[in-house]
């Protein structure tokens, strides 16, 4: 939503004061521990995955907007002023962190990119793959599974 709200110049809404804590993880190196947990984790045995890469949401969010400045051309700042704080919801965690050390120990398996590269190639794939994005926020995908699963 944060880049899809930055190429469209919409409000940016953070909760609370944006200090909210989460383990990033790039959806490639999820995909890759998934992999190696199913062809050499042991059976019966649970492996959390997580990117040892904690942001808050506020930073991470400023980040995209850096990025996003970045890669549409625009001026240094442009999309921060887009940050709009929203009242928290109920109930809502500071944090959310995830041990994957017995990933890493068992396994040897290990996040291969840093954040902000994972970051990057994620914002550049929201912008080259526009049609997809478009499609998804239409909500017409949701057609091809009343025919598939009604």
């Amino acid at each position: 939503m944060i880049i899809n709200n930055i190429r469209q110049g919409k409000p940016l809404p953070v909760y609370g004061d944006g200090k909210y804590t989460r383990d990033w993880l790039w959806v490639k190196d999820h995909a890759a521990a998934i992999d190696v947990i199913f062809h050499n984790g042991r059976n019966g045995e649970t492996y959390n995955i997580g990117g040892n890469n904690e942001w808050k949401n506020i930073d991470l969010v400023e980040k995209l907007c850096e990025i996003m400045d970045d890669l549409l051309g625009k001026p240094a700042g442009t999309s921060r002023q887009l940050i709009t704080f929203v009242k928290d919801r109920p109930g809502h965690d500071r944090r959310y962190a995830i041990d994957a050390s017995k990933l890493k120990t068992e396994l040897g398996w290990e996040p291969s990119i840093r954040a902000e590269a994972g970051f990057r190639e994620t914002a550049q794939w929201y912008l080259d793959n526009e049609n997809w994005l478009q499609h998804v926020l239409s909500g017409a995908y949701q057609e091809y599974y009343k025919e598939q699963y009604q």
